[in-house]
């Protein structure tokens, strides 16, 4: 796919999608989102906008896929493998203000969260609770990145990785649709098992949203 530069125009179209301290092409932002902890070098992004809801975020897919603008997103930059690289340019969708969690239901082993919850801070929520999120890769990674890269660390070997712990996703396609794949039961045998394609797809399929 060939991909446009971003124009001043294209600026301001995304600019006007957010509240204003929601958007930079500062030189200092465009620095912090260029790379990752891994050996990549690093590239630049041409701007950096922080949604907070799925609407914003379909909204902006759908701009960006209209005007051929390429898109990453963006976790924590913890990764190791280089994929929140922006190694097109274009703009980088920064998920860290989508950090709530939204409900904890004790009785069904469940909580739903944004894309911008880091796993530790959720494990300090549900402490008091006798649960707890088993995935730790050790740094302070989003859940949000986990599911994309399928995360794993110490606990995989009793308690598997990422994918084991997920049961349902809410994804924004790169149309700007939101589709959900997978539901709240441990077991069903429905349909495609479109939730194991998207966890692991590192960005590839779809923008997280809620799960």
């Amino acid at each position: 796919m060939r991909f446009s530069p971003m124009t001043p125009h294209h600026v301001e179209t995304f600019r006007a999608l957010v509240s204003p301290d929601r958007f930079s092409t500062g030189p200092s932002v465009l620095d912090l989102h260029a790379g990752d902890q891994s050996f990549h070098l690093p590239r630049r992004p041409e701007a950096v906008i922080w949604p907070v809801n799925r609407d914003e975020v379909g909204r902006i897919l759908s701009v960006a896929q209209k005007l051929r603008i390429p898109v990453t997103a963006w976790g924590a930059g913890t990764s190791l493998e280089g994929n929140p690289i922006p190694v097109q340019g274009g703009l980088v969708v920064d998920f860290t203000r989508m950090n709530r969690i939204l409900d904890i239901r004790e009785a069904d082993f469940q909580a739903d969260v944004e894309p911008g919850v880091i796993y530790q801070d959720l494990n300090e929520k549900l402490k008091f609770t006798g649960l707890f999120f088993p995935p730790d890769p050790g740094a302070r990674a989003t859940i949000g990145g986990m599911i994309a890269n399928n995360a794993s660390g110490p606990h995989t070997v009793r308690y598997g990785s990422t994918k084991d712990c997920i049961l349902r996703l809410a994804v924004v396609l790169a149309g700007g649709r939101c589709i959900e794949v997978g539901s709240r039961a441990a077991k069903t045998a429905s349909g495609y098992d479109l939730l194991h394609l998207f966890i692991g797809s590192e960005g590839t399929l779809a923008q997280p949203d809620r799960f």
